[in-house]
């Protein structure tokens, strides 16, 4: 799979030192050059968009110019993504805005955002019906990431609660993984995403019910 990240989860995950679950669970991460270049520099580090930079420069992360849509011959149906996303978002979200329009023109699957703001990305994304971009939060890395064995119950919840801590996060470990049930097999918005996660599971012969209950165990013995 295919990401393109926004601002504010680049910045979280820098932070916590915890850039690597992108680089282990995406093929390719894609960011429009407006979030490293305006938006970074007015809400990251200097230690973060160094560590960032070293990333572009190693591969792992690419960066997305104008002059590169262009050579392609995608600046224009980039440009037209901006102007139909706008409307869902503030005008001060013009990183949310460009992040989804990298993914929508540059046929990415995935964008990697918070789930921090009342109607932002992730809200509105998952309640498209049609929409060709899947949202995923950290927290939603992680859990996939427990659900194939990458991490055990408790790397998870120590990860969790880590990102949140370091960022100043207020979130709730056991809401969230409500919610992450409901998203891929209870309550989907989008029966799409519930045909997914069938096929995520399946792929990696993942028992998920017995993973799921095996991780409210742990949550119940550390009584969360």
């Amino acid at each position: 799979m295919d990401a393109s990240l926004d601002t504010n989860v680049i910045i979280h995950l820098y932070k916590a030192n915890f850039q690597a679950i992108l680089f282990n669970r995406f093929k390719k991460l894609k960011v429009y050059e407006f979030i490293r270049y305006q938006e970074m520099e007015r809400h990251a580090t200097t230690e973060i968009i160094d560590l960032f930079d070293k990333d572009v420069k190693a591969g792992n992360i690419e960066l997305i110019s104008d002059a590169y849509l262009k050579d392609i011959g995608m600046y224009n149906v980039f440009q037209q993504h901006v102007k139909n996303i706008k409307i869902l978002f503030e005008s001060s979200d013009l990183g949310e805005v460009f992040a989804i329009a990298t993914a929508k023109t540059l046929g990415c699957m995935c964008l990697v955002t918070d789930d921090i703001k009342e109607r932002g990305p992730h809200y509105t994304l998952m309640r498209i019906p049609d929409s060709d971009v899947m949202p995923f939060a950290f927290y939603e890395i992680l859990f996939l990431d427990y659900l194939d064995g990458e991490i055990t119950a408790e790397e998870l919840f120590d990860y969790f609660c880590t990102i949140c801590d370091l960022s100043g996060i207020s979130m709730n470990f056991s809401s969230k993984l409500k919610a992450f049930i409901r998203r891929f097999w209870t309550n989907p918005y989008r029966e799409n995403e519930k045909e997914w996660m069938k096929s995520f599971c399946v792929k990696k012969s993942i028992n998920a019910k017995q993973k799921i209950q095996k991780l409210i165990t742990y949550l119940t013995t550390m009584d969360i």
